[in-house]
């Protein structure tokens, strides 16, 4: 049993020595002073002389001994990882001994590796170190206290598997998803922070109770299969619905984003997701609005929700994205030359423009109070009203969610459908394409000409009151 205390320049080692036959009550105790230059020479050789050999495991009749002792292995979940517990530090480890063959001196041990969970050699080569002495018995007593400063290091729980450059392929999977988690927020828009917090907190829930306190890179390829089984065929969605393939398939660039964020700060070496066949889905249709259904939703929404028709025509009309408008400010509306600007922060794709705006829509935005208030806040506040807080994206989609049902409109009619509605209607009114694309802070015609692609719920009714005939009818002869 060894014990140390701290003195000057110098730590004492009291060493309690047992016979390890039952039969045999010896004990006695011994003092050593090790000097802190030798325990950190210890460090040294750890640090720079140590290699790992893999898949050496030790000779199974000391394995059978050990397996005698009737100790339990304990792991530690401790957050800390270069401080476990004796507990486990006990049970993780042989302590260090001289080893002599053809190459010279070694200073061997075993310790456990944590992906494979079992004893794995490790060994300090003294070819360097024994230069430095004249006598092999002088260059002994130094390697000894050596052995006995890192079996102390052992017995507290140092473990080498922690340190180096592999150090952090051993953090636990919560720890690199909250770090993960950290780093997105910073670049990624509120939506899709929001998706993925969903994604990590299902995937650590289910992650943790096959394994608690698994590291990033123990988790395997068979684990992320069962994981996505989980999603598919167990997991249900908020409305109590099957997850769909769209949903399945999102989960996987989910995952696969976050272990291609691993691999590069090098807490895996694998991603497990790019593995995955995505599933097939059929082809994700959103209808136009007509005027009808238009006329409709004004009708209720001029008396119920004033701010959220404005928000809608804005959409329609001048072409705004809905995440676009959540972000616009009273400094950016102008009166006077009827226009609002996006700026280069708001907009998609990082491009300023100028959006023109109808008298009809600024009488309604004075309505709204937009002139009683401070120029720094937002167009739409949390109320649909202007206000010091954004409106958030979560609020305006539960809103047309619950529009849609009250005024039972097709689930294929969705906000992001007034925008599309706009660019057909204005190019069918006979506004050039080339206007539109701008208007609409498309890159090219080529984009513009998908959004005019959408199924258009009147489409029979305009097809046959103005297409041309193929000839004159009978009647229309003998006139």
């Amino acid at each position: 049993m060894l014990h140390s205390s701290s003195g000057p320049g110098h730590q004492i080692l009291s060493l309690r020595i047992e016979g390890s036959n039952p039969s045999c009550s010896t004990k006695r105790s011994k003092q050593l002073k090790i000097s802190n230059m030798q325990w950190q020479v210890a460090d040294f050789c750890v640090k720079t002389e140590t290699e790992t050999r893999q898949n050496h495991f030790f000779d199974f009749a000391v394995f059978d001994t050990f397996k005698c002792c009737n100790i339990k292995k304990k792991m530690s979940t401790h957050h800390n990882r270069l401080a476990v517990s004796s507990e486990y530090s006990a049970v993780n480890y042989l302590p260090a001994t001289l080893k002599t063959n053809k190459s010279g001196w070694l200073i061997e041990y075993y310790v456990e590796n944590p992906q494979t969970q079992s004893l794995q050699r490790k060994k300090i080569r003294l070819e360097r170190l024994m230069c430095r002495y004249s006598s092999k018995s002088e260059a002994k007593r130094h390697i000894n206290n050596i052995i006995i400063a890192l079996n102390m290091k052992l017995s507290t729980g140092w473990n080498p598997y922690f340190e180096g450059e592999d150090s952090r392929m051993y953090t636990p999977i919560r720890e690199v998803a909250n770090k993960y988690m950290e780093e997105t927020e910073k670049i990624q828009r509120e939506a899709t922070i929001r998706s993925y917090k969903s994604f990590i907190k299902i995937f650590l829930e289910w992650i943790e109770k096959q394994k608690p306190g698994i590291y990033s890179s123990m988790i395997s390829h068979a684990m992320i299969v069962r994981f996505m089984d989980y999603v598919y065929y167990e997991r249900k969605a908020s409305n109590g619905d099957d997850i769909s393939e769209y949903t399945y398939n999102h989960y996987i660039r989910y995952g696969s984003a976050f272990f291609s964020w691993m691999i590069e700060k090098c807490y895996c070496k694998e991603n497990h997701f790019s593995k995955i066949k995505y599933k097939k889905t059929h082809e994700k249709r959103r209808t136009l609005i007509p005027e009808d259904y238009r006329n409709k939703i004004e009708e209720y929404l001029r008396v119920n929700n004033p701010g959220y028709l404005i928000m809608l025509k804005l959409i329609y009309a001048g072409l705004i994205r809905p995440k676009e408008l959540r972000m616009l400010k009273l400094s950016d509306l102008s009166f006077a030359e009827k226009q609002i600007k996006v700026r280069k922060e708001v907009a998609k794709n990082g491009q300023e423009r100028l959006v023109p705006i109808s008298d009809e829509i600024l009488e309604s935005l004075l309505d709204l109070g937009i002139n009683q208030v401070p120029s720094h806040y937002y167009i739409f506040g949390r109320n649909y009203k202007p206000g010091e807080l954004k409106m958030s994206e979560a609020r305006m989609t539960k809103t047309w969610t619950s529009l849609r049902k009250k005024l039972d409109l097709p689930k294929t009619m969705q906000m992001y459908s007034f925008r599309d509605t706009g660019i057909t209607d204005m190019i069918k009114n006979g506004i050039d394409p080339l206007s539109v694309k701008q208007l609409a802070n498309h890159h090219s015609l080529e984009i513009t000409n998908i959004y005019t692609n959408h199924v258009d719920p009147n489409l029979r009714d305009i097809i046959l009151s103005k297409a041309p005939k193929f000839s004159k009818g009978k009647e229309e002869k003998k006139e």
